[in-house]
């Protein structure tokens, strides 16, 4: 029998996790099943549970490809120059979201599975604290490179400012998600003038 490789495993996990998403996105988390999942990647059951034991496991892996990918577009903004001021990292980051998952509905479903399921809690936090470390680092580099302040100030300085930014993208999830004439635009045009520089 020939060696599976490990490209041909990550690139059925691709798929199944890009089956899932789809899912996702007409179901939500909690309405859809593994069958559901399994039905929209093509693959068989023993195909889908030889790479993901649970549902759980796939919203895991699709929470981290999602935020990662993120913290990516974040990583290469601070590689840029002159950077970007953190009040616009908000649009970034829901930009790529929408991007990759459509409908801001879907992490409000995750969060909201998080009160409840603790393995989903986690997640979501893991999620969230991965995202808080790339922003304040670019927040301190800004503030180093724009103002001249000394790193141990800029790293206080993002610490204080970092919840604002996550907070700004919590608040664009939750609004997008439930504000029939939510404007988005006028929402992150907000966020770009008040929050702090």
């Amino acid at each position: 029998m020939p060696k599976v490789t490990e490209e041909y495993r990550s690139a059925r996990r691709d798929e199944i996790a890009d089956a899932a998403l789809r899912a996702f996105r007409r179901k939500g988390f909690q309405a859809t099943s593994m069958a559901e999942i399994i039905a929209e990647s093509g693959m068989s059951a023993g195909a889908i549970y030889g790479h993901y034991p649970s549902k759980s496991a796939i919203i895991l892996d699709v929470a981290t490809r999602v935020v990662g990918s993120r913290i990516l577009d974040v990583e290469r903004l601070a590689q840029t120059g002159p950077l970007a001021p953190p009040p616009t990292l908000p649009r970034v980051l829901i930009d790529g979201m929408l991007r990759a998952i459509g409908d801001p509905a879907i992490m409000l479903q995750l969060w909201g599975e998080g009160i409840t399921d603790p393995e989903v809690r986690t997640i979501a936090w893991n999620v969230i604290e991965r995202l808080r470390d790339a922003l304040s680092a670019y927040i301190s580099l800004w503030h180093q490179r724009t103002h001249g302040t000394p790193a141990d100030e800029a790293d206080v300085l993002a610490a204080e400012q970092v919840v604002l930014l996550i907070s700004a993208v919590q608040g664009y999830v939750v609004q997008a998600s439930l504000v029939p004439d939510f404007d988005a635009e006028a929402y992150l045009a907000s966020v770009e003038k008040y929050l702090p520089r």
